[in-house]
């Protein structure tokens, strides 16, 4: 089964329907019994919306490596990621 860390690392396949069948399936066996993973592949799908949709958005790319960093050390067992995370 996946995991939260898997999740995150395949999130941009995942979206763009470009990966295995077997690893697309356990990644939807995780999300629907992870709320936290959910929340982000919905957000992440709504703001490739957004951005699609305005085609005059840019991140500047501080901003983008902060949210990445953000994000990544909210993942357990990576390193900089919270030792007390339960995703």
């Amino acid at each position: 089964m996946a995991d939260c860390s898997e999740v995150l690392r395949e999130l941009g396949s995942y979206l763009d329907d470009d990966m295995a069948a077997e690893l697309r399936a356990a990644l939807e066996r995780h999300l629907a019994q992870c709320c936290d993973c959910r929340v982000i592949v919905d957000t992440t799908r709504k703001t490739i919306r957004i951005v699609t949709e305005s085609r005059s958005f840019d991140v500047p790319d501080d901003i983008s490596a902060r949210i990445i960093d953000r994000i990544m050390k909210q993942v357990p067992g990576k390193p900089g990621g919270e030792p007390g995370s339960t995703a």
